[in-house]
């Protein structure tokens, strides 16, 4: 290179994780950092958007979208819009044995936020822990779903079963809801209302005329914009001198 050569010197800063400053060397070590930071993103209750992709600082820097397995809307969006898209791409599937853990973590943060909308504190506590307890027939039932987003995070659950909870009695022609629950980040987007009336498509299908609901007082809205009513006031027994104030709602199939 002779001397009389123009030419500058440009200085590259090095990419760096934007939680824990760890240097980014290439896309390998972006998805290292993305599976480390993953559960803190999750127990922030962040919205789906930011836990999922925005945080990826590589991906945001290098432009590398091209090679994940999202839509750059996705990756990139951060309006009301994109996050309503994102709840609808939600695959609706069958519950499997091997869900449980997801799906009772899923119930925990959901129970536990709609719970203190109507109840006190200490009752809550108190019920909680029986509350995120799935029974295990439920997961081969065939009628106890949930929802998942790319990333195989559980969004939602809930089904029917013609057995009642509890007692397991079985009367023609009835079924009973079970286990309705959307997770906090996926609130407000039509999720649970998507569910139901894949349910409600199964039901009918099997000849089934009525549903039955034990439920919450702080779900009881939920239930009346998808069609039920209000029948009467009940105790829901949870365990030995742990009782639950809630409603029985019932809608036609």
């Amino acid at each position: 290179m002779d001397e009389d050569d123009d030419f500058e010197i440009e200085h590259v800063e090095p990419y760096s994780c934007v939680f824990c400053s760890e240097p980014i060397e290439d896309e390998n070590a972006a998805v290292t950092l993305t599976a480390t930071w993953m559960p803190h993103w999750r127990a922030a209750k962040f919205s789906p958007l930011a836990q999922d992709f925005w945080c990826h600082s590589a991906c945001l820097q290098k432009n590398w979208h091209g090679s994940w397995p999202w839509e750059p809307h996705v990756l990139f969006g951060v309006d009301t819009g994109d996050d309503r898209d994102y709840a609808e791409s939600l695959a609706l599937t069958v519950a499997r044995p091997e869900d449980r853990a997801d799906i009772e973590d899923m119930l925990g943060l959901a129970y536990e936020e709609g719970l203190h909308r109507s109840y006190g504190s200490d009752l809550v506590e108190e019920v909680l822990p029986f509350l995120t307890v799935l029974d295990p027939a439920l997961l081969t039932c065939g009628t106890f779903y949930v929802m998942a987003d790319m990333d195989g995070q559980i969004a939602a659950c809930g089904g029917f079963t013609r057995e009642a909870p509890g007692s397991g009695e079985v009367i023609e022609g009835v079924a009973h809801i079970r286990h309705f629950a959307t997770h906090p980040d996926f609130a407000g987007f039509g999720v649970g209302s998507r569910l139901f009336q894949h349910c409600l498509k199964e039901a009918k299908a099997a000849g089934l005329r009525e549903f039955v609901c034990y439920s919450g007082l702080n779900a009881e809205g939920f239930y009346r914009t998808l069609g039920f009513k209000r029948e009467n006031l009940i105790e829901i027994h949870m365990a030995e001198g742990v009782i639950l104030p809630g409603i029985l709602l019932r809608r036609l199939i």
